[in-house]
């Protein structure tokens, strides 16, 4: 090696080193602001999950759409492996005022970005503004992409395929607001069904309703009318204490500060909490055959079969008399709009699965969901509803006991 080469060999060595104290420093060990965005309604679950994790609850700011929490990046990554109820995580990057597209690119090239993008890589950028004087949302993410070019001072590539990044930016009454989203697909997306389903509920929603409804999997879980089977597949998870986001991976698998040790660690961690259970005491069934078909391969594929037995039925052939270790929680989530052809014909429909429900799950309890309000007054079982919002449909989740 001549003198040339060893002395760029060790400028590049101390580059890495100053740079990988950059990131402990003001990435890896830095406490940091998170912002867990929910859906609408779903706040308050996400917050008492946080702080079954172990955040202290002085530190969590509930905010419509969302929980603030303050952490390091481990932090964060636990936070996206286990909470059940969030949609995705974002890191706040930077906030500050800015009037016109100068002022804005010169505080956005400010922030040290490449501590917190793949080298050579342009986030998406998506905007949201409100009552501010910079109202061009693509104007915005053009200046917001030229600073971030500038700052790295090389060529930038397209976003990247294998770990997509995304800024969020938000301006409001000219006060901008830069998040760097941790997630990357929104995180109801387990990772354990193989394809989309006709009509499914989402993953987070599922969980929420089965939380709300105070589920133990000591007790059995009827899922019948199951569908693409995302209740029983939540439930599962939650018998068998497995972490929502153990079988997909995450966008700050990308990050500069990303450590795969650490990683392996926390996974491994989440491992340990696994149980095996002795029997299935969640039953899913439907009339569709196919539908059941398809669930059984995705019980089988991720290793809840013994958390669940599947099995094809009509609804209204089902009874309390058919599972073992009852009463329980039946969960219905009922087929209305365009599954069904008619307001008229899913009220019916409704009304009939709530008579099914008094003469043949006496003692159960329920959780279904309503498509109309007006509906939990007809119901024929005492009954408690909170508004719920899927699809951007205003529902209600009915919570009762059959007496």
């Amino acid at each position: 090696m001549t003198d040339s080469s060893a002395a760029a060999g060790k400028t590049d060595y101390v580059d890495d080193r100053a740079f990988n104290k950059r990131l402990r420093r003001h990435v890896a060990g830095r406490i940091r602001t998170y912002y867990t965005i929910t859906a609408p309604g779903l706040e308050d679950l996400c917050r008492q999950e946080l702080i079954g994790l172990g955040f202290d609850r002085s530190g969590l700011a509930v905010e419509t759409g969302g929980v603030t929490f303050a952490g390091r990046l481990v932090d964060c990554q636990r936070a996206n492996l286990y909470l059940r109820t969030a949609t995705r995580i974002l890191m706040r990057l930077g906030d500050f005022g800015a009037t016109n597209l100068r002022r804005l690119e010169k505080k956005a090239g400010g922030l040290p970005w490449e501590l917190f993008l793949p080298g050579g890589r342009l986030p998406d950028v998506k905007v949201r503004s409100r009552r501010s004087r910079l109202f061009h949302t693509q104007a915005i993410a053009r200046c917001i992409r030229d600073s971030i070019t500038c700052r790295l001072d090389r060529a930038v590539g397209p976003p990247s395929s294998v770990f997509p990044q995304t800024l969020f930016v938000r301006a409001l009454e000219d006060r901008f607001t830069l998040s760097l989203d941790s997630s990357g697909e929104p995180l109801y997306k387990r990772g354990l069904k193989a394809g989309p389903a006709r009509a499914p509920i989402r993953e987070t929603l599922a969980a929420a309703m089965l939380i709300t409804a105070g589920y133990d999997p000591r007790r059995p879980l009827v899922d019948p009318l199951c569908g693409s089977g995302t209740f029983s597949l939540e439930a599962a998870m939650m018998a068998k204490q497995i972490a929502p986001g153990a079988k997909r991976r995450f966008a700050f698998m990308g990050w500069p500060a990303f450590r795969e040790g650490q990683w392996s660690f926390i996974k491994r961690e989440a491992e340990s909490n696994v149980q095996d259970l002795m029997q299935p005491l969640i039953f899913a069934s439907d009339v569709d055959a196919g539908a059941c078909d398809r669930l059984a391969g995705m019980i089988d594929g991720n290793g809840l079969s013994d958390a669940v037995s599947v099995d094809q039925m009509d609804f209204f052939q089902c009874g309390a008399d058919q599972y073992g270790g009852g009463p329980g929680l039946v969960v219905i989530n009922p087929p209305y709009g365009i599954r069904i052809g008619s307001a008229q014909k899913a009220d019916a429909l409704f009304n009939t699965i709530c008579q099914h429900l008094v003469e043949a799950f006496k003692g159960w309890d329920v959780a279904l969901i309503a498509p109309r309000p007006e509906l939990f007054w007809s119901l024929p079982f005492p009954a408690r509803c909170r508004p719920l919002l899927h699809g951007g449909l205003k529902l209600r989740l009915i919570l009762g006991s059959i007496r």
